[in-house]
């Protein structure tokens, strides 16, 4: 039998479950087990007495009425957030530094750094985009609070986000992909999605050449619309104009990649806390929708 009553640490599981699209994934951020997490939400499909979740071969999607309780959902657990920061939050002033690769300047940043600056208006931002390397120097020695990061695993004491697919991109031209040798746009070595790219047309046995060799992500970008080529990289930051190619194009596939979030200290301060959190929401959802996107290419 429906009731009025949604208890928010059910939505929060729910949200998860759905933007991780895995229980198991889930029951890994919320530290319960994933037959913890699975009563959890039969607990909720009681509450509303509606079915949320439909079986879809080894896995499940969400009904029309899970998508309905999932945009709900978010909104209550903002406005959460938003009253326990009001009554509890102090104005803290000082300086809070970000580094992040390039793929994720304008790619949901602005939404997160507005929504903390909401917050905590007295605090500076200071964001640095660079190269995976340079930033995990950075933050080792200190001048970076917390990174933003790819990796083909996650390490031990990172705060996970999610896998996000590789993919062949390039611009409108489908013909391209077809093209012998393969044109690669590529980053400058050592780039794991270089790798992951030249890797995989290795073991097809793919003649390729450079195309472009970069230490830009926007040259790189700019360079697939205008059809120069096909470069290796997740969907994130992806501009207009391009595209990424499915298998039947004739291209290997490629793996995922993980992204996580490593921090200076393992305690950070409350407003740095407060900026991974509004970092993780706002990625999480990013990399959902992308992963939905990618089922429906398939």
């Amino acid at each position: 039998m429906a009731t009025d009553l949604l208890e928010l640490d059910l939505l929060r599981t729910f949200v998860l479950a759905a933007d991780l699209d895995s229980f198991a994934r889930a029951a890994d951020q919320v530290a319960r087990s994933q037959s913890a997490v699975s009563l959890q939400m039969q607990r909720l499909e009681e509450i509303t007495g509606q079915q949320l979740f439909l079986k879809q071969g080894r896995g499940w999607r969400l009904t029309a009425s899970g998508e309905m309780l999932l945009g709900y959902a978010r909104q209550m657990l903002d406005l959460n957030h938003q009253a326990i920061t009001a009554l509890t939050a102090t104005h803290i002033a000082g300086k809070v530094r970000l580094g992040l690769p390039a793929d994720f300047a304008e790619s949901g940043l602005p939404i997160a750094l507005a929504r903390f600056a909401a917050i905590h208006p007295q605090m500076e931002i200071e964001v640095t985009l660079d190269r995976q390397a340079i930033l995990a120097q950075q933050l080792q020695s200190g001048k970076l609070d917390v990174v933003i990061s790819f990796g083909k695993e996650v390490p031990e004491h990172a705060i996970p986000i999610g896998p996000l697919p590789i993919r062949w991109i390039g611009g409108s031209n489908n013909t391209v992909a077809s093209l012998q040798p393969l044109p690669l746009l590529l980053f400058e070595a050592p780039c794991m999605f270089r790798s992951a790219g030249l890797h995989a047309l290795e073991k097809i046995k793919r003649s390729w050449r450079p195309a472009l060799t970069s230490g830009s992500v926007a040259g790189m970008w700019a360079a697939a619309q205008a059809g120069l080529g096909i470069t290796v990289r997740t969907e994130i930051g992806m501009p207009a104009g391009c595209k990424a190619f499915t298998t039947s194009s004739g291209l290997p596939a490629l793996p995922d990649v993980q992204v996580f979030m490593l921090t200076y200290k393992k305690t950070p301060s409350a407003a740095v806390k407060r900026l991974i959190d509004i970092l993780h929401e706002t990625i999480t959802a990013q990399l959902n929708d992308i992963r939905k996107r990618a089922k429906k290419r398939a």
